[in-house]
């Protein structure tokens, strides 16, 4: 079952004028979903519908309480990923501008760090990836890459890139839902507070 409140943003988002990937980037599910849910009428209803989950986290992304609860549980999951010498111990929090911003702003504060923010470059788009010159400066420091949804990591890859180029170094990436099955991307950790796995017959 698809929900119309799904199937109402991908249009919505289609008639602004993104691309497949982008849509795919905005609502965390697979580009051959967003291809389903643009199809009209009968000609969505006679092909299947796509193996895919969509994580619709608007009921803690809109309260400002349950954000800093979700934080603590992130911040916590952090010093403990830090103790056990998984990744070096960040001195600041990146969020991935989007749907990223409200966590990595809640993060920061749980963690007592400054807070930077990294816009990657969107596949397809002749745009670079840029960190927000206004926020936390990040050339030299150790950072911890903050989002809410990690689809396929397409997205965190090129945050790590943008990262990188611009002399940061990315210790580990934090996501409230890990939907890829990874626990690295680009060679930096992955942690999350909730893991979806697909269930297949053996």
């Amino acid at each position: 079952m698809v929900s119309q409140e799904l199937l109402k943003r991908a249009q919505q988002l289609n008639s602004k004028g993104l691309s497949t990937y982008e849509i795919a980037d905005e609502l965390k599910v697979q580009p051959d979903t967003v291809v389903w849910l643009l199809l009209r009428g009968r000609e969505r209803a006679l092909r299947p519908i796509p193996h895919d989950v969509f994580v619709d986290w608007s009921s803690l992304g809109s309260h400002g309480k349950r954000m800093e609860a979700m934080a603590s549980a992130l911040a916590d999951l952090t010093l403990q990923s830090v103790r056990a010498k998984e990744f070096e111990a960040p001195e600041a929090v990146v969020a991935i501008e989007g749907s990223g911003m409200v966590l990595g702003i809640a993060l920061a504060k749980e963690l007592s760090k400054p807070l930077a923010a990294v816009r990657p470059q969107r596949e397809g788009r002749k745009r670079p990836g840029l960190v927000n010159p206004s926020l936390h400066r990040v050339r030299g420091r150790r950072v911890l890459v903050a989002d809410a949804v990690l689809r396929a990591g397409i997205t965190h890859t090129a945050a790590i890139r943008t990262l990188r180029e611009a002399k940061a170094k990315p210790v580990a990436v934090v996501v409230l839902v890990n939907k890829s099955g990874k626990t690295k991307i680009a060679g930096v950790p992955l942690k999350s507070l909730i893991q979806i796995h697909a269930v297949t017959r053996p």
